[in-house]
């Protein structure tokens, strides 16, 4: 990473590491979520989904009629899509058969217009995933954060981190999902701050706080000598 606090943020999260018993845990946890996955691993984990909610949106992409969607079949968009491609299957796949999911999707192409595509490039090709982060977060600082449609950066009205880090996890080397559950999870085990607030609720995690948990998740991973994948599906599912 280029991030310039970079060894701030490793440090931090080598602060908050588990205890040799709470990785033990963890550790069953892992391998029991390993068996259950398969021969395909956390690639083949499929989330279903209605495909008529999202009519229009993923007309002519392989997954229309099946009804399910995982994680490999992303990463396979990813590779030979668009960007655009990328950001709608890292949503149905990220909203299964939530309500909502295909009417926010909706909202954010319509509000971001021509800045959809532009923003998603400028992100994806930033090969950083702090830097891809604080394209789509609005920079670096969160108290100087641009508005929404600011072309000297990419955020983007209704994308928040819980969804815009599913689409840098399947462009952007290194990234890794962080959502409401997610956050939460981490926080339950090593109370490290700034990932939810006293009530339970989500922060606005800063590319900052993004680069710790990063960097947790990959030590974590590290010792437990699995892919940070497969811990993050875990720790998801805990």
């Amino acid at each position: 990473m280029t991030y310039e606090h970079d060894q701030e943020a490793r440090r931090e999260a080598a602060d908050h590491a588990l205890s040799e018993a709470d990785l033990r845990q963890l550790a069953a946890q892992v391998a029991t979520k390993r068996t259950s996955l398969g021969d395909d691993g956390w690639r083949g984990q499929s989330i279903a989904f209605a495909p008529a909610n999202w009519a229009g949106l993923i007309d002519g992409m392989t997954v229309a009629q099946a009804g399910k969607i995982s994680r490999g079949e992303v990463f396979d968009i990813a590779a030979r899509g668009s960007v655009v491609d990328v950001f709608i299957a890292s949503f149905v796949w990220g909203s299964g058969k939530r309500g909502y999911g295909p009417t926010r999707c909706r909202s954010i192409l319509e509000l971001a217009g021509t800045n959809l595509e532009r923003a998603l490039k400028r992100a994806a090709s930033a090969q950083d995933p702090i830097a891809a982060y604080a394209i789509l977060y609005g920079g670096y600082d969160p108290k100087k954060r641009a508005q929404a449609g600011d072309e000297a950066w990419g955020r983007l009205t209704g994308y928040g981190p819980a969804f815009f880090t599913k689409f840098l996890y399947f462009t952007t080397p290194g990234a890794l999902i962080l959502d409401h559950r997610l956050a939460t999870t981490v926080h339950r085990l090593t109370k490290m701050p700034y990932l939810v607030t006293s009530k339970g609720r989500s922060r606005a995690w800063s590319p900052y706080r993004y680069a710790v948990y990063l960097h947790w998740m990959h030590q974590t991973a590290h010792r437990l000598a699995v892919e940070p994948d497969l811990l993050e599906l875990t720790l998801f599912e805990s």
